[in-house]
């Protein structure tokens, strides 16, 4: 076992944030499980386990999550492995096994020697844009020669693998997930490389309602919103209008998050630069870009914009729009002090 590195992805910052919790992660083992092992199961009661069971290697394409509750006859673990990359693992069966026994590895460090192994209940979630086709069992990766006369001396380690790419919208909404893990399932299979998400964000608003009403919808609102910014290419003001309709709480949310991303340079402009073919042009949609994208925070912020403050901004040039814009993420409290001189 060891402790998870930041890896920059995207996907596995919002799946830690919101399978982390246990009521996401159970909504979605009550998906997937057989009826009858999730009867024996207490999802009611999963514990997180700290660290991580993937090669340092493969953390970039692998997130795992791991959790242990009870039976009805004693411990289990229950650990999920996200797959984002866009293609089938052909070796995933080798690899969740290894994974497996390092779980029982460290689970012997505080076990009694003559204890028997508690259960693993592994679940692969893919979401690439083709189907699963990778082996689920260790079985099927050994040679043929051999197996049929071998028999039991062939071992059998599977995993479960929930496919996303072969739920439509329908069969999403019939699953017993949590709105949280709902929309993150959506925005997994949806958002990469889309040029504006909130052309169907709208078809799960009831969801999104549900999660501005949660304890912790800040940071599930900027998560869901990080992840989108990064991973499509929608115009920003489009889905700060978007989260507008779901309330003052989910478009500040919004703008929080286009304004950090817009400080560390991941949202400049870009989508009415992409529509430029020349370099003149790309600089002339990135400084509307931005100056579409201040204006709706110093709305959000400030309230309605006179029509002066509307001129302004959109007469300024780029070096005046990077600087009001990084005085506002840096919580100026007046128009005033944005656009001091």
């Amino acid at each position: 076992m060891t402790t998870p590195e930041p890896n920059g992805q995207p996907h596995d910052a919002l799946f830690r944030l919101v399978f982390g919790d246990p009521d996401n992660t159970a909504s979605e083992l009550r998906s997937v499980l057989p009826p009858r092992l999730t009867a024996r199961i207490n999802l009611d009661n999963l514990r997180p386990q700290p660290g991580t069971f993937v090669d340092p290697e493969l953390q970039h394409r692998h997130i795992d999550l791991l959790f242990r509750t009870t039976t009805d006859n004693g411990d289990a673990y229950l650990y999920l492995l996200v797959e984002h990359q866009r293609t089938s693992d052909p070796a995933m069966a080798l690899r969740m096994m290894t994974y497996q026994t390092r779980i029982w590895e460290h689970h012997r460090t505080t076990a009694a020697a003559d204890a028997p192994l508690p259960p693993i209940i592994p679940v692969v979630i893919f979401q690439g844009p083709r189907r699963w086709t990778a082996a689920t069992d260790i079985a099927d990766l050994i040679d043929d020669n051999l197996k049929a006369d071998a028999g039991d001396l062939v071992p059998h380690v599977s995993y479960l693998v929930d496919d996303l790419t072969t739920l439509d919208d329908a069969a999403l909404r019939a699953r017993p997930l949590t709105p949280a893990a709902r929309i993150t399932f959506v925005v997994f299979t949806k958002a990469p490389g889309d040029d504006d998400v909130t052309t169907w964000l709208g078809k799960w608003f009831d969801d999104f309602i549900h999660v501005t009403a949660l304890w912790n919808h800040e940071s599930l609102l900027k998560g869901i919103f990080t992840y989108l910014l990064k991973t499509s290419t929608t115009p920003t003001e489009h889905l700060i209008r978007f989260a507008g309709t779901l309330g003052p709480t989910a478009q500040e949310a919004a703008v929080t998050t286009a304004e950090q991303l817009h400080a560390k340079g991941f949202i400049e402009g870009r989508a009415e630069g992409r529509e430029e073919g020349q370099a003149e042009g790309r600089a002339e949609g990135q400084a509307l870009g931005q100056a579409s994208l201040l204006t709706d925070m110093l709305a959000v912020k400030f309230g309605t914009l006179d029509n002066d403050t509307h001129d302004r901004v959109a007469h300024a040039t780029q070096e005046q729009i990077t600087l009001w814009s990084s005085r506002l993420v840096q919580g100026v409290e007046t128009l005033d002090e944005v656009f001091r001189s």
